[in-house]
């Protein structure tokens, strides 16, 4: 029996690519950047492409929400391996929150029929980690957490889901499918578009789909304010002889408690 997976992915501003940050209102100047999967995504994808990899008959798609933009990330996931991508057309002037992205999406898996539903456990730009949690709770779906490793089991159609605690620890939880995990970064390295697969989503067709407008009772999270962190110096040069630096620099571990 075949076993779909969902990946959620995210297109973020890509901060490797030196374009300069320039802050417009309330959010950036998003024509000075350029885009990239969210990396926590890339290894919700790598998670999906390894569970394909080992098991037969399984089936990935991968989903983004937003504008025309996302259309280039979701055809890198293609590149990496997915065999489908959904693009859930939705304009994201005035920063679209996580709970209207969870809508949008548990929306439209109720008209499809996913085993999995896999994304990142946050993401890089708004760090919120909750849109995961919330499609889960959409659709009345068991959910893990912070996953690090996904093990399906085809046999009763279930998994277990090792995840990550403080303090280094991990817990191993077992869910009936469907089920929804979101994913850390874990042991495995995503990997890189090959030239076949990158080929094949060029010319493969992304299902558009315009989702139904949210309810205006739908609670929304505003974005206020956005500023660059201020610099702050507290740095001491310390003189004086080799001697002197060193009783200069005790004195300091002692009077600080920085020695405790």
């Amino acid at each position: 029996m075949a076993f779909s997976i969902l990946v959620c992915i995210k297109a973020v501003p890509d901060l490797a690519s030196g374009g300069e940050l320039i802050l417009a209102g309330r959010w950036i100047d998003e024509t000075a950047i350029g885009w990239c999967m969210n990396h926590y995504d890339t290894h919700a994808l790598e998670a999906a492409l390894a569970i394909k990899d080992a098991t037969p008959d399984v089936r990935v798609d991968a989903l983004s929400a937003g504008p025309d933009r996302v259309r280039d990330t979701i055809r890198r996931a293609v590149a990496m391996g997915a065999d489908a991508g959904i693009h859930l057309a939705m304009n994201a002037g005035g920063r679209l929150s996580p709970a209207i992205i969870a809508m949008a999406i548990s929306s439209y898996v109720r008209t499809r029929n996913y085993d999995l539903i896999l994304t990142g456990v946050m993401s890089e730009d708004d760090m919120h980690g909750v849109t995961g949690p919330l499609i889960a709770a959409a659709l009345d779906r068991p959910c893990a957490a912070a996953a690090v490793e996904i093990l399906p089991d085809m046999s009763d159609r279930s998994l277990a889901a090792t995840c990550e605690m403080e303090g280094g620890m991990a817990e191993i939880v077992r869910l009936p499918c469907p089920a929804l995990v979101t994913v850390q970064t874990g042991r495995r390295i995503p990997r890189y578009p090959s030239l076949s697969n990158t080929l094949r989503s060029r010319r493969q067709l992304i299902e558009q789909v315009v989702p139904a407008p949210i309810a205006d009772h739908m609670p929304i999270a505003e974005t206020r304010r956005v500023a660059f962190p201020q610099r702050t110096s507290a740095c001491r040069f310390i003189e004086g002889t080799v001697i002197e630096k060193a009783d200069t620099l005790l004195r300091l571990f002692n009077d600080n408690g920085w020695l405790k």
